[in-house]
């Protein structure tokens, strides 16, 4: 069953991933119990950004971001705010770490994987720099525990 979001919000633990453009739909948002893996997934279709699956997310440990691109064009996803962060990005072909990537690109029928440590709070705008009315942004929140 979809989940439709229309410049709203998708609550993912610590992390809230605001979809940007005018996306009309977006997959499953799955807030599953304490996983050792944390984990965001993206589909890229149809020029849009959607919001595959997730679970809650603590500032400090790595992310993986997985970015699937369903189109049958080339598509990016960069982000100045990944320019301050240790990076690393590996497909099928590449794998690219360090510090200074802004970005990558995900062809046409590709999976990416992307791990990046949130360090603190702040929020992280990505867009497909080929196609520039793609565009998202990630909110790292911290919300104290009871």
């Amino acid at each position: 069953m979809a989940t439709y979001l229309n410049r709203s919000f998708a609550h993912i633990g610590v992390i809230i991933l605001l979809l940007t453009t005018l996306i009309t739909s977006a997959g499953d948002v799955s807030s599953a119990p304490q996983s050792t893996q944390q984990l965001i997934e993206i589909v890229i279709k149809d020029k849009k950004f959607f919001l595959e699956s997730s679970v809650p997310i603590q500032i400090g440990q790595t992310i993986e971001i997985i970015v699937r691109n369903n189109d049958d064009v080339r598509h990016g996803f960069a982000s100045p705010s990944l320019l301050g962060l240790l990076v690393s990005g590996e497909d099928e072909q590449i794998v690219t770490y360090g510090k200074g990537i802004e970005g990558f690109y995900v062809n046409a029928g590709k999976t990416l994987t992307i791990r990046i440590n949130a360090e603190r709070p702040g929020t992280m705008p990505f867009h497909c720099d080929l196609h520039e009315h793609m565009k998202g942004e990630l909110y790292v929140l911290e919300i104290p525990t009871v």
